[in-house]
């Protein structure tokens, strides 16, 4: 397969922004006015929040970093420019150094960092309409996009610290640009809608054993059009979720993504969030109104319902760094999002501490 380098063309554009956004500061508690909108994670006690404060111009995005697993927090600049209303940016650092941020289709924009945040760079083309890490790699689907539609879409990859990543032609032409991408070890998996189909009966699943190098397609857990959330828990078991209109289903695999079986899950919306602890267990946030938090142990055969404290809450960035240790956003009726950590593979649940 030919390739060639995708250069990534940036700026120097440095974090923060006037009145209380872009200073440091250091081993204290998390702000009681800090709103968190996106968690990334690095292990059982490195996660790493960006969120917006106060300052002079109404709100600043920051990122809170923690090295205790949530006992205190070190402040360090955001990208300028980040958008505070209409679409919330995501964060995610593959290891201590090389982070990146960026904003979901429409806005088209992408920072990354190699300095843990002291100054972040804009990409100013292609658009990466979606971005994974894994095992120090970096997984994006590029493309060059108007606020209607997409074309030129490629697979880039390579080592999360370069300042370019290798650029090939996409396994399969989506038809827009809500496509999934996941990566565990070298193991790639890229879902989406086939442009070429007039009427799919199924999407496309693209996988990759060698850290999207080549890939293999083959029908997908969901329903064209729709989208779907994919999360391995290991090279060869991939759970998951995929809306159907009003309502959602789960799914899990057993092969690498080359089949799904259907799970005898609880009622979802599309809203819903799945997040594996092992190859096993997994917790399943059905996030409809007065729903519980589930949890399975024998591979989504059954769902015992947990009851996290507080009412109607919402679920979303729920991540596993190993068997026991888990965190996420959760929203609980009107309140601001807050982090919420497990250190029991998902049985208990408590808010992390604010000043």
């Amino acid at each position: 397969m030919k390739r060639a380098a995708l250069c990534i063309v940036l700026a120097v554009t440095v974090g923060g922004c006037g009145g209380g956004g872009g200073g440091r500061h250091t081993g204290r508690q998390l702000p009681a006015r800090f709103v968190a909108v996106s968690l990334s994670t690095l292990d059982d006690s490195e996660f790493a929040l960006l969120g917006t404060v106060p300052c002079s111009v109404g709100r600043c995005h920051v990122i809170e970093r923690t090295a205790d697993g949530g006992r205190s927090f070190t402040r360090v600049a955001a990208p300028r420019g980040l958008p505070s209303e209409g679409t919330n940016p995501t964060l995610r650092f593959a290891d201590a150094r090389d982070g990146f941020v960026w904003v979901p289709f429409g806005w088209g924009a992408f920072w990354s960092t190699h300095d843990g945040g002291a100054t972040w760079r804009r990409v100013r083309s292609p658009d990466v309409v979606a971005f994974t890490t894994a095992d120090g790699k970096a997984y994006a689907v590029t493309a060059h996009c108007t606020t209607q539609i997409c074309s030129g879409y490629h697979f880039a990859h390579g080592p999360a610290s370069a300042p370019h990543w290798l650029e090939s032609p996409l396994p399969f032409v989506p038809d827009g640009p809500v496509v999934d991408l996941a990566a565990r070890g070298r193991n790639v998996w890229l879902l989406g809608t086939p442009a070429e189909s007039r009427v799919p009966h199924h999407d496309v699943l693209a996988r990759s054993i060698d850290g999207g190098r080549t890939f293999v397609t083959g029908d997908g857990p969901c329903i064209p059009g729709l989208a779907g959330d994919l999360e391995p828990s290991s090279a060869r078991v991939v759970w998951a979720v995929c809306p159907t209109g009003m309502l959602a289903a789960a799914s899990r695999s057993t092969d690498g993504g080359v089949t799904f079986e259907p799970l005898r899950a609880p009622p979802l919306v599309n809203a819903a969030r799945l997040a594996p602890a092992s190859d096993q267990t997994a917790v399943l946030a059905a996030n409809g109104a007065g729903r519980p938090l589930y949890r399975t142990t024998d591979g989504g055969a059954t769902w015992r319902p947990l009851r996290p404290p507080g009412n109607d809450n919402v679920w979303w960035d729920v991540v596993f760094t190993d068997t026991r240790t888990g965190d996420a956003l959760v929203q609980v009726g009107a309140r601001p999002a807050a982090i919420w950590r497990t250190t029991d593979g998902g049985t208990t649940w408590s808010r992390v501490h604010r000043r």
